[in-house]
């Protein structure tokens, strides 16, 4: 996919390029507004997904001069990288929920030798092992992937209006893949525009990152919100990534169903065992062989199987074991 098309009810999408991604690209939406444009989401920060936005708004008759404000769904880089060239060059506000705000504040953050060492520490916590560490280190970016000159400056709020021309969108919170992650309801035209919470083709990425265990249940954050999505019975989905939704409450029945399916087995995967984090993902299904994934595809996958866990101990389905270094939990029955 590539360049901008309109794609009715007065709604344009911009493939911007994210470079030496599989997901290839980010779909911005862009929207008129009282003084231009709206976008939702701005894309990866670098000449490649600048050169994608820009050449987009050209080709529907636009320029980034004219784009009034960014709603954002969420602090991912693919998601909010541009907005400070969008900024640079319009003037526009940038708008984000405040879950996500810490978030890119630590997404910006320098990667030094503090970095390196948190995460260092992390891996160990959660149960790696010295080479899975040392794996980790020799693939870790240098360089972070956005700067604080795209910090939002607005803060978002659920069941906000935000202005279009002679419209609305509604800011509906959906947390889950991030804390503050948000969609928007063009609730003139039926359609949701659902960032990176509900896909037609992916199931969207829930991690926990702090380990043995965060605080935050992420997983039930996302669960909720998808079946607050049910419940609004919109049927046409716009996403950040891939083919437009068809039925958002079914594909949301469909996420909930994958995320039982997965907490099920993993439940009984456990056996009688004692595991660390790092064991309980070695033990979850994936695309393909734990020991065929990628030092960064581990770091994902042991996110999303440290949220799972997180959310077996709040079903009471788990349980951590006092007193052990790396943490260790086993199953209740």
């Amino acid at each position: 996919m590539n360049g901008a098309a309109p794609i009715g009810d007065g709604i344009f999408q911009i493939a911007v390029p994210i470079t030496n991604n599989p997901l290839g690209h980010t779909l911005v939406y862009a929207m008129e507004s009282p003084n231009g444009l709206i976008l939702v989401d701005a894309g990866w920060d670098d000449d490649n997904g600048w050169n994608g936005l820009t050449a987009g708004l050209a080709e529907i008759g636009h320029s980034v001069k004219d784009v009034e404000g960014v709603v954002l769904t969420h602090f991912h880089p693919d998601h909010v990288g541009l907005c400070g060239r969008v900024r640079e060059a319009s003037g526009a506000w940038i708008a984000m929920h405040r879950s996500d705000f810490d978030e890119f504040e630590l997404m910006t953050a320098a990667r030094d030798q503090e970095f390196l060492n948190f995460h260092r520490q992390n891996l160990i916590n959660a149960g790696a092992g010295p080479s899975d560490v040392a794996a980790f280190e020799l693939a870790d970016a240098p360089q972070a992937p956005t700067t604080s000159a795209s910090k939002p400056d607005r803060i978002l709020n659920d069941d906000e209006r935000i202005p279009l021309a002679g419209r609305e969108l509604r800011a509906v919170h959906t947390p889950g893949h991030t804390p503050g992650h948000v969609c928007f309801h063009l609730e003139d035209a039926d359609v949701m525009f659902t960032g990176d919470h509900v896909l037609q083709k992916t199931t969207p990425h829930v991690g926990a990152f702090q380990y043995p265990m965060e605080e935050r249940d992420a997983l039930a954050e996302f669960l909720a919100s998808l079946r607050r999505m049910k419940s609004m019975n919109i049927t046409r989905g716009l996403g950040a990534h891939g083919i437009p939704i068809d039925d958002v409450a079914a594909r949301s029945d469909e996420l909930v169903a994958h995320h039982e399916e997965r907490l099920s087995h993993l439940h009984e995967a456990f056996g009688d065992d004692e595991l660390t984090v790092w064991q309980v993902a070695e033990r979850m299904k994936w695309y393909k062989p734990w020991g065929d994934i990628s030092p960064l595809g581990k770091h994902m996958a042991l996110a999303e199987a440290a949220a799972h866990l997180r959310h077996l101990v709040a079903r009471n389905l788990a349980v951590q074991v006092p007193d052990r270094a790396p943490a260790v939990f086993v199953r209740v029955e």
